[in-house]
């Protein structure tokens, strides 16, 4: 049974545009080696964003990881006055642009179950995302993703300063 002609170059074009549309993140290489040590101490952060390349319109606060970060005390999900003026800023943003979704990361400090720790991350980003609706954005427009301590467990962190960093709701933004 032969194939008609038409077929093959049509699934080659199928593969080329599908490869097209793949792309692959190189992480940043630190200019100074003195910073790249320091750097090992920080928890990893969630990626700015996860939607389409390309997409057009810049994505909220990229250049600043700490205006898409909200942090809490130990076992805690209170939203303080700081965090209260983060999230102030990326609602505005959020209204402003209805393609954008936010996807809510949850994370817990090294301490504590692992049950334990994804409980008080799925609190967390409950409490960021109730706020961000208080605020107006829309519940379309919000995703949420607790990790616990998924990610702070394989870390070497030993200091309150390192626990205090990992116990926070990364915004992560996305186009639709």
């Amino acid at each position: 049974m032969s194939l008609p002609r038409h077929v093959l170059p049509l699934g080659l074009a199928t593969t080329l545009l599908l490869a097209a549309c793949t792309s692959v993140d190189k992480p940043p290489i630190a200019a100074d080696p003195a910073k790249a040590g320091a750097e090992q101490q920080k928890p990893a952060r969630a990626p700015l964003a996860t939607g389409r390349p390309g997409a057009g319109k810049p994505l909220p606060f990229a250049d600043d990881d700490e205006a898409r970060t909200v942090y809490f005390a130990s076992g805690e999900a209170t939203i303080d006055a700081q965090a209260a003026e983060v999230l102030r800023l990326n609602a505005q943003r959020l209204k402003e642009d209805s393609q954008l979704i936010v996807v809510l990361v949850g994370h817990t400090d090294n301490l504590g179950s692992p049950a334990y720790n994804l409980a008080v991350a799925d609190r967390r980003t409950e409490a960021v995302s109730e706020r961000l609706r208080s605020l107006g954005v829309p519940r379309n427009q919000i995703r949420r993703l607790p990790r616990g301590s998924e990610e702070s467990s394989r870390q070497k962190c030993d200091s309150e300063s390192c626990r205090r960093s990992m116990r926070r709701v990364d915004l992560v933004y996305e186009r639709r």
